[in-house]
């Protein structure tokens, strides 16, 4: 199916599809309005993204991730509501089953050198997997457009997504034997003009 119509109305195109690993490039998932929105709710609360530390699973400070960022609750305003609810459907995954929405802001070089969005197994790993489970798909939605640099990369399929407002990028990670899947290593791209704002 080419065509997404969502319970609010918004009309969703696939635009791209990888089978292996599944990853779908999804144009009009959020209108222009919404973008902007997330970001002017989002400029007041940035701070230093960090990673997860592979001994303690605390936040920690890393040089391959050079952006800011923040999160927002579940079900935290209508807006958050409505794009969780339109994650949920497309995915095909219960609201309670996702994460709340972080907001990423990339700028002057700032990038996130590839990486895996599940947890692996060691110590830190098995912190986060106890508190609520292992993270099974991520869905990157760009909230503007890049002058230059700023693609999503998966260095293992040679693929890189450019950003485009509005659009959202889908990948899953986790197969039916419980198995994780290596070949989703993915970052972003230096951002050479401009900036990046993205939510995850």
């Amino acid at each position: 199916e080419n065509h997404i119509v969502t319970s609010d109305g918004q009309h969703i195109q696939v635009a791209m599809r990888v089978d292996a690993p599944d990853v779908v490039l999804l144009d009009h998932f959020m209108t222009d309005a919404e973008c902007d929105e997330l970001c002017k709710l989002s400029k007041g609360t940035l701070t230093k993204s960090t990673v997860v530390d592979d001994a303690t699973g605390n936040s920690v400070d890393h040089a391959q991730r050079i952006s800011q960022g923040t999160y927002f609750t579940i079900g935290q305003n209508k807006l958050v509501k409505r794009i969780e609810q339109r994650i949920s459907e497309v995915t095909n995954t219960p609201v309670v089953n996702g994460e709340g929405l972080q907001i990423l802001n990339y700028v002057g070089g700032g990038e996130y050198r590839p990486h895996f969005d599940y947890f692996p197994d060691n110590e830190g790993g098995r912190i986060h997997k106890a508190r609520g489970g292992q993270r099974i798909i991520t869905v990157i939605m760009y909230l503007n457009n890049v002058t230059a640099g700023g693609a999503t990369i998966l260095p293992k399929i040679n693929l890189s997504v450019y950003p485009k407002k509005g659009s959202a990028l889908y990948f899953s990670y986790f197969n039916s034997a419980g198995q994780v899947d290596p070949i989703t290593l993915h970052g972003g791209a230096p951002v050479i003009e401009g900036e990046r704002w993205i939510a995850t």
